[in-house]
């Protein structure tokens, strides 16, 4: 018998890696999950910084170094494998909830014959 506080699924926050069981919240987006411990994370950042109106210039990749731009590289690639994941669990829950597959195609911007071949 499956344990009732276990979740089905098990979803991570896309900058940690931490699953769901592990933090008090997660907020999803376009592609990607993250925790509230991020969250605290990017708060304490950006209030380190109050008066510096352009941060984030830092953090361009046209002026990054060698090894940071393979690091961002790497992790862009860690990425693109969780979101496939994470796509695939949505396909499922749709799926399982009697969406039909021109429907997720559609919202994919794909044919029902192109949805079903990717997450089928």
């Amino acid at each position: 018998m499956a344990d009732p506080e276990s979740p089905a699924r098990m979803f991570r926050c896309s900058f940690c890696a931490k699953p769901q069981t592990e933090v008090a919240k997660m907020v999803s987006g376009p592609g990607v999950l993250i925790c509230n411990e991020c969250v605290k994370l990017c708060e304490d950042v950006m209030a380190a910084y109050p008066d510096q109106l352009e941060p984030a210039s830092i953090m361009v990749p046209d002026k990054m170094p060698i090894e940071q731009l393979l690091a961002v590289l790497r992790g862009y690639n860690t990425a693109v494998e969780r979101v496939d994941a994470a796509m695939q669990d949505l396909a499922d829950i749709l799926r399982e909830r009697n969406v039909s597959w021109s429907v997720i195609g559609e919202a994919l911007g794909v044919s029902r014959q192109a949805a079903w071949k990717r997450f089928g």
